[in-house]
């Protein structure tokens, strides 16, 4: 009975990371209905290399050459983005141009958006990047420069 509640325990702590972005505006852009598009990038990391860094999930997306979908990545960020209890952003051209996102959390539960969209510098490109891990915003911030 013990080895089928702690089997049970395991998996819904397993089911809790990897639900961790439902709920957010930005989850659906991590499924397959937007990376399959051609015009999209997914880097998803595990492992090893996070865990010595603090982090449970890295997961980028990038948009080029495709305004209608980044321009919906766009708002999904803002509207995640309102929600945050942390956040650095800047506008260009009437558009949000770079975002940081303190989403809250404790522990490896902190969750964190960064979005840069380089379509107001002249190029067509835009990239989220959701971390999740035992690391504070001024941590995050330095290892993304």
């Amino acid at each position: 009975m013990k080895r089928i509640t702690l089997t049970f325990i395991l998996m819904i702590l397993g089911s809790a990371s990897i639900l961790a972005q439902r709920g957010l505006n930005i989850y659906p852009f991590f499924t397959s209905e937007y990376t399959s598009n051609p015009k999209v990038t997914v880097v998803s990391l595990s492992g090893k290399q996070l865990e010595d860094r603090g982090l449970e999930k890295y997961k980028s997306i990038s948009i080029t050459d495709d305004t209608a979908l980044a321009d919906k990545l766009s708002q999904a960020v803002i509207k995640d983005g309102c929600k945050a209890v942390e956040k650095d952003v800047s506008y260009r051209g009437g558009q949000l141009y770079f975002g940081f996102y303190s989403l809250g959390g404790s522990g490896i539960n902190r969750r964190y958006m960064l979005y840069l969209n380089r379509r107001p510098a002249g190029k067509e490109k835009s990239t989220l990047i959701y971390i999740e891990g035992n690391l504070d915003s001024a941590s995050v911030k330095a290892m993304i420069k």
